[in-house]
């Protein structure tokens, strides 16, 4: 049947029955615990799906579905206002077989009969995930032992380091670990909290006067963190790190450039569209609801907020597993300040050296595109012109940063 509607696809007919025909894709739950199931979405290389790396992506949160990065960043379609999609020439499977992922479980098509099975800690998450890669690799027996990488953003930055770090641990020759990539992270916040201040005063957001105040508030925003006060740390290093984007907002938090109105972006278009019947059918999700954010999820990981994974990173970088961090120079609210900051006090055998060293321009045709740092198998990438969406503002640069990365080159 999906051969007949691409034929039809190529004369230029469009018909309803499959609205992703022309893409070589799978989808469907993977149950990993009774009534725990999580939903998956793979799609296919357009190159040599037989060779080409495995690669999966998250997106954040904590709560939020990847079908964000799917359909507005580096999946293959992008939506159009009457629903129907047009084709992203710059999508990631370009170069891999990428798997999105809804997950922790409450997530997109993701479901669990029991609140409490929701995880309240990355301990969890990485056992959750450990266990969705090992069924996966059952389901999916070709990508056993093929090169794999775990990819993501914002607070994938929690996410990714610790799963990395149990795929590690867990020393399965099926999954093939090589390197993850974070972009605009949320990894160390008590390092991440402390330079909202210094981005927003190199980026004229605040005055003089508030400029003091936010120094005189992330400072005991430290001090709740270093003292374990988990929760009352999280509402007020929050607090203060809210008052420089104002109520209502005075500029969009994910990219400083703009404005912030209805929500700074408008995303609805993807519930809209996995809420037709011909899609939940194309997907398998034909007696399912979608959702793109959990507030149950956010609510039970409220104080995970808090945790500093650069420990995980560490980890990763002492077993040769490479991590590669960036960050788009326009973000607020895991801005690149931050993600230099952490990066550079990982206590790791590279330290030193990745502190002094100096940055170099990295160019896309002769253009600009960002900066980095690298030692070994860690670098720190400033992304030039992108806010915390990176591959959809720049969607060329973003592909092309993303051959590099499989290629070791970053």
């Amino acid at each position: 049947m999906k051969s007949f509607i691409l034929i039809l696809l190529i004369l230029g007919i469009t018909l309803a029955e499959d609205p992703f025909a022309g893409e070589d894709y799978d989808a469907g739950l993977i149950e990993i615990a009774e009534g725990d199931e999580l939903f998956y979405w793979l799609i296919r290389s357009r190159g040599d799906k037989n060779k080409d790396p495995l690669v999966i992506w998250l997106n954040g949160g904590p709560g939020s579905a990847s079908e964000l990065g799917l359909f507005y960043e580096n999946g293959p379609w992008k939506i159009n206002d009457d629903l129907t999609l047009r084709r992203n020439d710059h999508s990631w499977n370009e170069l891999a077989n990428v798997l999105y992922l809804d997950q922790p479980i409450d997530v997109g098509f993701s479901k669990t009969d029991d609140y409490d099975h929701i995880p309240i800690n990355e301990d969890e998450i990485a056992d959750d995930f450990y266990t969705f890669m090992t069924l996966f690799m059952e389901k999916f027996p070709e990508y056993k032992g093929r090169d794999f990488y775990i990819t993501g953003e914002s607070y994938a930055g929690h996410y990714i380091p610790a799963m990395t770090a149990r795929i590690i641990e867990k020393n399965n020759s099926d999954i093939n670990i090589i390197a993850s990539a974070i972009g605009n992270g949320w990894v160390y916040p008590r390092l991440q909290y402390q330079e909202y201040r210094t981005f927003a005063v190199e980026n004229d957001l605040v005055n003089v006067f508030h400029n003091y105040l936010l120094k005189a508030g992330f400072w005991f925003c430290d001090v709740l963190i270093r003292n374990s006060f988990t929760l009352a740390a999280f509402k007020h290093c929050e607090y203060v790190t809210d008052t420089v984007v104002g109520n209502p907002p005075s500029f969009n938090t994910y990219d400083i450039r703009d404005k912030c109105e209805n929500g700074c972006y408008d995303f609805s278009n993807i519930g809209r569209l996995l809420d037709l019947e011909e899609v939940r059918e194309a997907i398998n999700m034909d007696d399912r609801q979608y959702q793109r954010s959990s507030s149950r999820v956010f609510t039970k990981m409220r104080e995970d907020q808090i945790d500093n994974l650069s420990p995980s990173v560490r980890y990763s970088l002492d077993n040769g597993v490479g991590m590669f961090i960036y960050s788009g120079d326009k973000d607020y609210i895991c801005n690149w300040r931050g993600g230099e900051a952490w990066t550079n006090e990982i206590f790791w055998d590279g330290q030193q050296r990745f502190r002094s060293a100096q940055y170099e321009t990295w160019s896309v045709n002769g253009t600009a595109a960002g900066e980095y740092k690298q030692v070994g198998q860690f670098t720190f990438l400033k992304f030039f012109d992108a806010g915390h969406l990176v591959p959809m503002d720049q969607p060329k640069h973003a592909l092309e940063m993303f051959r590099k990365f499989l290629a070791r080159e970053f």
